[in-house]
């Protein structure tokens, strides 16, 4: 009967998400430690001090279980990681490998060419290092097929002792995933000779079914995690296994009879925390704030929980953004809200804005006249409203003979002072989905108009497209 090994991967969404003090984590080892898991996966040092010492202190209190203490691409981030982490019972270290090309490009800024040659440097100067050395490739599934498969056998050939392939995206089915997984061994023989785990976002809450027909293939371990659905929950592949194990000759070392307790003492642990996208759920709370340490998985969760849903290519333009912003000052989730208006699904503008004029006060009825350009040719419209703003939107669906829903609309000062410049958000919901767009003017009025209208040029652009 196979032996399936859980990687539980809590302790490192709770350090990047900034869940958890150092107690607390400390605790949640132990606990996960004691349910006899195969290996706990820390998340990268941030350079801090504090970092360091976690990790250190786990190596000293950690009696069952691997440590698996991510080293980055470059030696100077796998020297950090193994003068942490030597001193573990059971030290590994994991390369996370971004594969798929919009990962390599904005995540770690690097052709195909260049990626393989960071793979197979970095995995030769981790075995020297430590014995044990695992390479993470992360949105493996999305990544080009023959690429991927040169980079398992680079990786192979350069010492690593397991190899671990990542469905970031959560879109397969797990019938699909089971094909993707039996052509990499089918193309990559040499997968035979190490240690493969699995690791499938949970978001269709398919990750438990993917990976089990993953191990009826050969897969041997599986990432797992109480927080957030980039993973299936540990109880639910344990639940598994304990109810399906002997009729598909599977099994698992961890401590099944103890689950239930240590769950539950690990909800408690982890609190109001204990949410299915914990770090996403607070992105638009003004306290909470994000900074050049925050992972692109972390950026893109809070960039889903404020409503939007970006390609690649768009999510990679927001989190550039945030990064230049982020090496300044911490960011918070207005400010991140603002990129995304600023940044992403930047379209040709059908409609273009030419003249307005605003007239308000408090014993007239607010009306406006706005004329916009379409394809060379100008359109003009009146509208009354219950103040100016509402006059202006509503001057604007006349014009356009266009109506949508107003989920949000926003105005910021970007300075200070008699001639403060404003930025407007705003936000229109279109067949189910958020386009948002962003205006920055002295005058606030036309800051929301040209806002309005970004939003709307993206609306209109897609259906140009469909």
């Amino acid at each position: 009967m196979k032996k399936i090994c859980i990687t539980d991967m809590t302790l490192r969404r709770a350090a990047e998400d900034r869940l958890l003090g150092f107690k607390e984590r400390i605790e949640l080892a132990k606990l996960l430690d004691k349910l006899n898991i195969s290996a706990l996966e820390l998340a990268p040092l941030s350079g801090s001090k504090a970092d360091s010492i976690f990790v250190k202190t786990l190596c000293s209190v950690i009696l069952n279980t691997t440590l698996s203490q991510p080293a980055g691409l470059t030696r100077q981030e796998a020297d950090a990681a193994w003068n942490a982490l030597e001193k573990a019972r059971r030290p590994r270290l994991v390369i996370d490998a971004p594969i798929s090309s919009v990962q390599m490009e904005y995540i770690a800024r690097k052709k195909p060419p260049q990626m393989m040659a960071a793979i197979e440097e970095q995995v030769k100067y981790c075995t020297s290092l430590c014995k044990d050395v695992e390479i993470s490739f992360q949105d493996a599934t999305r990544a080009e097929v023959d690429f991927l498969v040169q980079a398992i056998k680079a990786a192979i050939a350069a010492g690593a002792t397991s190899i671990t392939l990542c469905d970031t995206a959560g879109v397969m089915l797990p019938d699909e995933f089971a094909s993707f997984i039996a052509g990499l061994y089918e193309k990559a023989p040499e997968m035979k000779d190490v240690f493969v785990k699995v690791s499938c976002d949970d978001g269709m809450e398919l990750a438990g079914a993917s990976a089990v027909r993953a191990f009826c293939l050969g897969a041997q371990g599986v990432k797992c995690c109480f927080i957030g659905n980039q993973a299936p929950r540990l109880s639910t592949i344990c639940h598994i296994l304990k109810a399906r194990g002997e009729s598909i000759s599977l099994a698992t070392s961890a401590r099944i009879t103890e689950l239930e307790r240590t769950v539950s003492r690990i909800h408690s642990l982890l609190g109001s925390e204990m949410k299915e996208t914990a770090s996403a759920s607070r992105a638009d709370d003004a306290a909470v704030t994000y900074d050049a340490n925050d992972s692109l998985t972390v950026i893109a969760d809070a960039v889903r929980n404020l409503g939007y849903e970006l390609t690649d290519e768009d999510m990679g333009r927001v989190y550039d953004e945030f990064m230049v912003l982020a090496a300044k000052k911490p960011v918070t989730g207005k400010e991140l809200d603002a990129i995304v208006a600023a940044s992403a699904m930047q379209v040709p503008a059908t409609y273009q804005l030419k003249s307005f004029v605003i007239n308000s006060g408090n014993i007239i009825t607010a009306t406006a006249s706005l004329r916009l350009m379409k394809d060379g040719q100008d359109m003009e419209g009146i509208s009354f409203g219950d103040g100016p703003i509402d006059a202006a939107f509503k001057a604007i669906e006349q014009v356009t003979g266009r109506h949508y829903e107003l989920e949000d609309f926003r105005i910021d000062a970007v300075t200070e002072g008699k001639e403060a410049i404003g930025r407007a958000i705003v936000k229109l919901r279109y067949d189910g989905r958020l386009y948002s767009g962003s205006g920055v003017s002295t005058d606030i009025i036309g800051a929301a108009i040209r806002a309005y209208l970004g939003a709307m040029n993206k609306i209109v652009y897609e259906e140009k497209e469909a």
